[in-house]
C-alpha cells in the first residue's frame, strides 16, 4: 500500500513537471512569437515614418524658402512698379519742357509720398536726367561722390529695359543699408534710381539666426543680405574667397532649388534651400542638419520609448500570468496530491476498522456488545461519507461566508445606515423615514456587520429601482418563546422591513430575483443599472444568520421586504426615541469642519439698501462676528477713520459717492486704522466694471450679488486673519447646527411592525412635513420662493423680512420722482436698487424689467424709459399688493 501511495504521488508529482515544462514552452513561444512580430512591425514602421517626415520636412524647407522668396519678389516688383511709374512720369515732363526745378520738385513730391505708402517704404529717389543729378531728398553730393561712377547708374545700361539690382550698400544720405533698384529711361543717358531699405525688403521674413541662416546672393556671387551681417558686401566668387566653403555654397546654391542638399560650412553641417527671384537673385537658408532632423530624431525616439514600455507591460503581464499559472497548478496538484493520499490512507483504515468490526460482528451474543459494534459500524460509514465529502471541497469556491456574532446596540446599525442611504435617496428627491419601536433593546448579540449589510442591500434596491415617493425602513421585534435555558426576554426575532414606491415586481419574477446576475425585465425596460448580486447576496447572508425574507410586491405600486432574524439580547433597557437620540449624536458628532466662527472679528458692511444689510446678518447670525453697518459713504469714511476693522465689504452702487470714490477716499485718508484691512467690492450681476477693475483699484475680491452664503463664508474664512476663525480644535463645545427634525427620522410607539408590512396593502407612509415652499404657496405664482430663501440661507424669518422690508420701501415714490425732474442720473441709481431688491426676495421677471430700464437711462435711450416705465410701476404696485396678501394669508 505504502509503495502504491508513493508510486502516485510520484506520478503527480512527474504529471506536475512535464505540465510546467508544456506550460513554459507555451509562454515561451508566445512571448517569441509576439517578440519577432512586435520588432518587425516596428522597424518597418519607424522606418517609413522616419522617410514620410523627411520628405514632409524637406518639402515644408522648400515651401517655406519659396514664400521667402516670394515675399521678398513682390517687394522688389513693388518698388520696380514705383520705379517704372516714376520714370514715365518723368520722361513726360521732360517731353513738355519741364525745368530742373520742376523735375526735382516732382522728385522730391514722388518720394514724400511713398515713404509713406503702405505697399513699399522708400529709403530715397534719385538719379542722373540730362546729365544733372537730382534727389528727391534734395540731398547735394559730397565731395568725391559721382553719380555715374556708382553701380546704380553703371548697372542700368547693362540691363536695357529692365530694372537692375544693386547688392547692398550703406546710403550716403540715410547712413542705413539699402538695396537700390534703377532703371534706365528712353534717351538712353538718363537713369532714375531708389534706394529701399534692407529691414523693409526682410519684414516679411521668417527670422533667422546662426543656425537657421538667410544669405541672399546674385549671380555674380555677391551677398546682398546675410544674417552674419559682417558678410553683407562680399563676393563669395572673388579671389579672396577662392576654395573657401562660402564659393562652394555660392556655386552650388543654383542647383539646390528642388534638391536641397548637404554642405559643411565653418566646421558645420547645413541643408541648403535656395530659390531663384527676379532672374537675378538667389535666396538661400542654411539650416543646420541636426536641428533640421531634431524633431524627427525625437518623435521617433519617443514612438520607439512607447513601443518599449508597451513591449516591457507586456512581458511583465505574460510573466505575471505564467507565475500565477504555474502556482495555481502546482496549488491544485499538491491540493490533489494531499487530500488523495490523505483519503485513501484514511479509506484504508477505515475500511480495514470496518472489516475487522465485521468479523467480530460474527462471533458477538452479547446484545450490549453488538450494540457497541453497531455504533463503530455507523460511526465509521460516517467518517468514511466525510471523506468523500472533503474530496467534494476542492470543487467549492474560496472565500465562503462567515458569521463573527458580538455585542452590538441596534441605534448604531440605525444611525450608520440612515447615514449610508439618506443622501442617496435625497439626491433622487425621494423622501427617507425610519420608523423604531422605541421599546426594543438596546443591546443585542449578532453579526453586526451582517446586518448592517442586509438593511443597506434592501435600502440601496429600493432607492433604485424608485423614482417618486419615497423609501421607508421599519423595525421592531417579537419576543420568541422559551427554547432550552433561554427566556423570553433573552430571545427575539428582529423585524426589519424597508418599503418602497418604485416599480414594483411582476409575480412571474419573483423567485429570478434571488438568482446571480438576473434583473428583472422592468429594470432592463426603465434602464436601471446593476448587476443582480443585492438581493442575492441577502438571501445568503439570511441563510447565514438563521433568518428569513418575505417580499410583497405589486408591479406598478411598489415593493416591500421583510426580513426576520433571530437575535440574543444582552441588555432589555429600550433604545428609546430614534429620532431623539440621533438628534443627539448628531449634536456630538457633527463635523465642526463646516463650522464657522470668529467671535473676536469685526468687519464693516457698506450698503445703501437695508435689505442687503439684512441679508448679510441672516448670514452671519451664528457666526459671532460683531458686524457694524454703514447706509453710505460718508458713514463708511466716519467708521473707518475712527475704529480698525478686520474685513470690509463696500457696495459699489451707491448714491453721492459710489464704493470706487469711497475706497480710494479711505486710501487717501492720513490717519487710517484700517491701511490693511482687506476691502471686498459688492456688485450686481450685469455691471459694466469687471473683477479685474475693482482689483486693479485696489479691492482685495468682490462678490457678486445677491449674495450666496457660501460665497460670504468662504471670502471670510480667506480674508479674515487665520487667529480669529476658530477651527474645530478651538472649540471647547461642539456647535449645535440646526437641523429639521422631519428630516431625520421618526419613531412608532409599538413594539410590532406587522402593521407596517400588510400583505394586501402597500402603502407608503405619508412622512414629510410642510416645506418652505408650501408654506409660501400663495406667494409661489408671482415670486420664485426657492431662489429668494436661497438668497437668505433658507431662513424663512429673514425671508418674511425681507419681503415685509420690499413692501415698505418707498423706492418706487423716489423712481417717480426722478423720473418726473428728469434725474437720469439717480433715477438709473434707483433702478439699480430696485433690481437687486427684487432679485433679492425672488421677483425676477419684475427684476428684469428694471434692469431694462436702468440700461436704457444709462445709454440714454429715453425713448425706452418713457415707453415702459409707467408700466414698469404698475406692474410693482401689483407685485406690492400680492406680496402683501400673501404675507396675510400666510
Amino acid at each position: 500500500m505504502l509503495f502504491l501511495e508513493i508510486s502516485y504521488i510520484l506520478i503527480v508529482f512527474f504529471r506536475t513537471i512535464e505540465s510546467e515544462k508544456r506550460l513554459r514552452a507555451f509562454y515561451g513561444s508566445i512571448l517569441v512569437a509576439v517578440s519577432i512580430a512586435l520588432a518587425a512591425v516596428s522597424y518597418y514602421a519607424l522606418r517609413d515614418y522616419a522617410e514620410t517626415i523627411k520628405r514632409e520636412t524637406l518639402l515644408a524647407g522648400i515651401y517655406s524658402n519659396e514664400k521667402d522668396a516670394e515675399s521678398i519678389s513682390g517687394f522688389l516688383a513693388r518698388g520696380g512698379s514705383v520705379l517704372r511709374v516714376t520714370s514715365h512720369i518723368v520722361e513726360k515732363s521732360l517731353e513738355h519742357g519741364a525745368t530742373q526745378a520742376q523735375i526735382e520738385s516732382l522728385l522730391v513730391s514722388e518720394a514724400e509720398y511713398y515713404k509713406h505708402s503702405n505697399d513699399i517704404v522708400l529709403c530715397s529717389m534719385f538719379g542722373i536726367l540730362r546729365e544733372e543729378f537730382f534727389s528727391g531728398e534734395r540731398w547735394t553730393p559730397a565731395l568725391g561722390y559721382v553719380p555715374s561712377n556708382r553701380p546704380w547708374y553703371q548697372n542700368a545700361p547693362m540691363e536695357k529695359d529692365k530694372i537692375a539690382l544693386i547688392p547692398t550698400h550703406m546710403n550716403p544720405y540715410s547712413g542705413e543699408q539699402v538695396v537700390t533698384i534703377s532703371l534706365r529711361l528712353s534717351d538712353k543717358k538718363s537713369v532714375l534710381a531708389i534706394d529701399v531699405y534692407l529691414k523693409d525688403l526682410l519684414a516679411n521674413v521668417k527670422k533667422s539666426d546662426l543656425s537657421n541662416m538667410l544669405v541672399i546672393l546674385d549671380k555674380k556671387g555677391s551677398v546682398i543680405s546675410h544674417t552674419d551681417i559682417s558678410q553683407n558686401g562680399r563676393n563669395y566668387l572673388s579671389a579672396e574667397c577662392w576654395g573657401t566653403d562660402e564659393e562652394n555654397l555660392a556655386k552650388a546654391a543654383p542647383y539646390a532649388k528642388d534638391d536641397p542638399f548637404v554642405i559643411n560650412l565653418r566646421g558645420k553641417e547645413y541643408r541648403v534651400f535656395s530659390s531663384l527671384i527676379q532672374d537675378e537673385w538667389l535666396v538661400v537658408r542654411l539650416v543646420e542638419d541636426d536641428q533640421l532632423w531634431k524633431p524627427l530624431y525625437t518623435a521617433v525616439l519617443r514612438i520607439a520609448a512607447i513601443i518599449f514600455l508597451g513591449y516591457v507591460l507586456f512581458v511583465i503581464l505574460v510573466a505575471i500570468a505564467f507565475i500565477k499559472h504555474i502556482q495555481l497548478i502546482r496549488s491544485n496538484h499538491s491540493k490533489t496530491a494531499f487530500l488523495t493520499s490523505m483519503s485513501s490512507e484514511i479509506r484504508s483504515s477505515i475500511n480495514g476498522i470496518l472489516g475487522m468490526n465485521s468479523i467480530i460482528q460474527k462471533d458477538l451474543h452479547d446484545e450490549s456488545m453488538k450494540e457497541y459494534s453497531n455504533n463503530i459500524q455507523s460511526a465509521g460509514q460516517g467518517v468514511l461519507s466525510l471523506v468523500n465529502d472533503v474530496l467534494d471541497v476542492t470543487k467549492i469556491e474560496s472565500g465562503r461566508l462567515s458569521i463573527e456574532s458580538m455585542e452590538y446596540e441596534v441605534f448604531t446599525i440605525l444611525q450608520e445606515c440612515y447615514n449610508e442611504n439618506e443622501p442617496k435617496i435625497k439626491a433622487k428627491g425621494l423622501t427617507f423615514h425610519i420608523d423604531c419601536d422605541p421599546d426594543i433593546p438596546s443591546c443585542l448579540w449578532g453579526d453586526e456587520n451582517r446586518i448592517i449589510q442586509i438593511i443597506n442591500n434592501l435600502l440601496s434596491n429600493a432607492t433604485k429601482f424608485t423614482e417618486v415617493g419615497g423609501v421607508s425602513l421599519s423595525v421592531g421585534f417579537d419576543n420568541l418563546p422559551p427554547v432550552g435555558a433561554l427566556h423570553s426576554d433573552d430571545y427575539i426575532m428582529l423585524k426589519i422591513a424597508v418599503k418602497d414606491t418604485g416599480i414594483g415586481i411582476r409575480t412571474e419574477e419573483k423567485k429570478s430575483i434571488f438568482q446571480k446576475y438576473i434583473l428583472p425585465s422592468s429594470a432592463e425596460q426603465n434602464e436601471i443599472e446593476g448587476m443582480g448580486l443585492g438581493l442575492s447576496l441577502t438571501q445568503e447572508l439570511l441563510a447565514k444568520c438563521g433568518g428569513h425574507m418575505t417580499i410583497n410586491s405589486r408591479y406598478g405600486e411598489g415593493s416591500s421586504f421583510l426580513v426576520e432574524i433571530p437575535q440574543l439580547v444582552l441588555n432589555t433597557e429600550p433604545m428609546g426615541d430614534f429620532t431623539m437620540r440621533y438628534r443627539t449624536a448628531s449634536r456630538n458628532n457633527k463635523d465642526l469642519a463646516d463650522v464657522f466662527l470668529a467671535p473676536e472679528a469685526r468687519i464693516l458692511i457698506v450698503d445703501d439698501v437695508e435689505l442687503n444689510l439684512k441679508m448679510f446678518r441672516g448670514f452671519l447670525k451664528n457666526s459671532q462676528v460683531k458686524i457694524d453697518e454703514a447706509l453710505s459713504g460718508h458713514q463708511c469714511l466716519q467708521l473707518v477713520e475712527s475704529r480698525h476693522y478686520d474685513l470690509i465689504f463696500l457696495d459699489h452702487m451707491m448714491p453721492v459717492m459710489d464704493g470706487i470714490d469711497v475706497f480710494r477716499k479711505m486710501k487717501m485718508m492720513d490717519k487710517f486704522p484700517n491701511k490693511d484691512t482687506p476691502v471686498i467690492a459688492l456688485a450686481s450681476e450685469g455691471e459694466s466694471l469687471t473683477k479685474d477693475s475693482f482689483l486693479a483699484e485696489g479691492f482685495a475680491d468682490y462678490l457678486i450679488k445677491p449674495l450666496k452664503e457660501r460665497d460670504l463664508r468662504r471670502s471670510l474664512k480667506w480674508y479674515l486673519p487665520k487667529q480669529l476663525v476658530l477651527t474645530p480644535e478651538d472649540l471647547n463645545e461642539p456647535v449645535i447646527p440646526s437641523a429639521s427634525a422631519a428630516s431625520v427620522a421618526g419613531s412608532v410607539p409599538s413594539n410590532k411592525i406587522d402593521s407596517i408590512f400588510d400583505d394586501d396593502e402597500i402603502e407608503l407612509r405619508s412622512i414629510t412635513a410642510a416645506t418652505p415652499l408650501d408654506r409660501f404657496k400663495s406667494l409661489g405664482e408671482f415670486l420664485d420662493i426657492k431662489a429668494g430663501l436661497n438668497y437668505c440661507a433658507d431662513d424663512e424669518e429673514i425671508y418674511v423680512e425681507m419681503l415685509q422690508e420690499y413692501v415698505a420701501s418707498p423706492l418706487c415714490r423716489n423712481v417717480d420722482a426722478c423720473y418726473r425732474n428728469s434725474d437720469w442720473d439717480n433715477y438709473r441709481f434707483y433702478m439699480h436698487v430696485l433690481y437687486d431688491s427684487s432679485i433679492a426676495i425672488g421677483a425676477v421677471s419684475m427684476a428684469e424689467k428694471f434692469r431694462n430700464l436702468e440700461n436704457a437711462s444709462r445709454e440714454s435711450r429715453l425713448k425706452v424709459v418713457h415707453e415702459n416705465h409707467d408700466l414698469a410701476m404698475a406692474l410693482h404696485a401689483e407685485l406690492i399688493e400680492n406680496i402683501q396678501k400673501g404675507l396675510e394669508e400666510r
